[in-house]
């Protein structure tokens, strides 16, 4: 059992569009936090290396790790040929939120019906299609869901072997209550009249020349037939639904008169759930059997007036709100915070905000510094300073000489199992390797040495980590010492941020 998350569609992706789609795909992956790791081994120890989700030579990315969650899962993937993305069991935290956000990328490009799912239902295309506009700065709307009859057929084609193909959950989860103003008229209703029944339907509460007028006409002509055809009623519908509009139109047949009228202006699929109810059959088993069989050639009234028709269209087309990263990871689920250590209580639940983002941070307004934050790195800039003016290139005993690459891999060893799971970044990594004789490189790591040792007593409140971190309190595996040496390493990671702030 799991949490497992899959794309109802083809990913058919238009050849032209696909670098731009590939571009993207690996954007969200990237600010979304997903990582593979890359294992170095040096002087006895494992050390495990960040590497952000990329596209390799052969354009392809694998990953199954999240930054932010400090948690892995089972491989996820994404093939830039192709333009397929896949992913296997994804948790309930950030790893699940981005690998959602990447397959309801993959709804917005399919230009056929398909969805993104979790564990069955389909996904809020509000909150994650937001947060995919705010990160790509992209225009996506709601549009493609409102195709009401194209999808519902869809999505009950694919769930045919359900005691219920779309109820109305799957409706809801479509396009939740509060936008389904936008989606009102004929397919709404036929959808309704699936999943309720036409019970409702009284003739001195219906409106004349409206939809359900029409409707309850053809149920009424429908009962006539069944009663006249009995057991043969299905059959002897079918070859009817099957006559094209000129011989519907020209029918002679008395029993067929009234049905031939209607069936002008009327979807053959309304005959059908119709017919579905009086027999008590279920409807889109047998609208997948009948759909290819049946006119499709109907000239359907207008019931609705041009003004609302057109704001209707408008409320479709409408671009679908931003989210910001922050609120988008945001998790406060019924686990998040559960069995908080006392030690940590009255201290405020740990939610992710930008700091937690630093990595990101290139000046732009996605990632926003605090003042608290710009503080601390300030401090930490003018103790790297003091470091630098130091005897023995800037670290006095620290890191001297040729010891200075095993000190350093033994410090990020002894920092990742002493806070768990507090891993470096490969660029970082490679970088400090490379410019070990230098003294802003040697002054950075007897600082986060410093750090270390500051933080320890703190730190060790990570031990009530459970052996499932998805079952351990944020509180604790987000403490705020194990925090400041993550951010301080992903300080040392951004370019842009550590030239900002430490010069080098």
């Amino acid at each position: 059992m799991g949490t497992f998350a899959w794309y109802t569609g083809e990913m058919n992706i238009e050849e032209e569009k696909r670098d731009c789609f590939a571009k993207q795909m690996i954007k969200l992956l990237n600010y979304g936090g997903m990582m593979g790791f890359e294992k170095v081994s040096l002087y006895g120890y494992d050390l495990y290396l960040l590497s952000p989700a990329e596209l390799s030579q052969k354009g392809e990315a694998e990953f199954w790790y999240n930054y932010f969650e400090d948690s892995g899962w089972e491989k996820a993937g994404f093939n830039a040929k192709n333009s397929k993305f896949h992913s296997n069991k994804i948790g309930g935290c950030e790893f699940c939120d981005v690998i959602l956000a990447a397959y309801m990328l993959c709804e917005m490009y399919d230009e056929t019906p398909g969805f993104a799912e979790v564990n069955g239902d389909i996904v809020d295309a509000q909150f994650y299609g937001g947060w995919v506009n705010h990160i790509l700065g992209t225009d996506f709307s709601m549009k493609k869901r409102y195709n009401l009859w194209e999808n519902a057929e869809h999505i009950a084609f694919y769930d045919l072997e359900c005691s219920e193909p779309f109820p109305r959950t799957q409706l809801r989860c479509l396009i939740p209550d509060y936008l389904l103003k936008a989606a009102g008229g004929t397919e709404l209703s036929d959808l309704f009249y699936i999943i309720y029944g036409t019970e409702s339907l009284e003739a001195d509460q219906i409106i004349p020349s409206s939809y359900p007028k029409d409707v309850y006409e053809c149920k009424k002509v429908l009962v006539s037939l069944r009663e006249i055809c009995g057991e043969n009623f299905l059959e002897y519908l079918l070859q009817f639904l099957r006559m094209d509009r000129n011989t519907r139109g020209s029918v002679s047949d008395i029993k067929l008169a009234e049905l031939a009228k209607l069936s002008l202006v009327l979807p053959a699929r309304v005959f059908v759930y119709l017919a579905a109810e009086i027999e008590n059959e279920s409807f889109w088993k047998l609208w997948k059997e009948w759909k290819n069989k049946v006119y499709h050639d109907e000239q359907m009234k207008q019931y609705a007036s041009e003004e609302l028709q057109k704001q209707r269209e408008e409320w479709k087309e409408r671009v679908i709100p931003e989210i910001r990263t922050s609120d988008f990871l945001r998790q406060d689920g019924v686990f998040t915070f559960y069995d908080t250590p006392d030690e940590l209580k009255g201290k405020g639940n740990y939610y992710l905000t930008d700091d937690d983002r630093i990595f990101w941070w290139d000046g732009t307004d996605e990632v926003i510094i605090s003042d608290e934050m710009n503080s601390w790195i300030e401090e930490l800039a003018d103790q790297h300073g003091k470091l630098m003016d130091l005897s023995d290139a800037g670290c006095g005993d620290a890191f001297k000489g040729e010891n200075f690459i095993k000190d350093f891999m033994i410090l990020l060893y002894e920092i990742c199992d002493r806070y768990k799971r507090i891993f470096p970044f490969k660029t970082m990594f490679y970088e400090f390797i490379q410019n070990s004789e230098r003294k802003e490189y040697r002054a950075a790591i007897a600082l986060l040495k410093k750090l270390d040792e500051e933080n320890r007593e703190e730190g060790k409140i990570i031990n009530y980590a459970k052996w499932d971190w998805s079952m351990t309190s944020k509180n604790v595996t987000q403490n705020i010492a194990r925090l400041r040496l993550k951010r301080y390493m992903s300080v040392m990671a951004n370019k842009k941020v550590r030239k900002k702030y430490f010069k080098f």
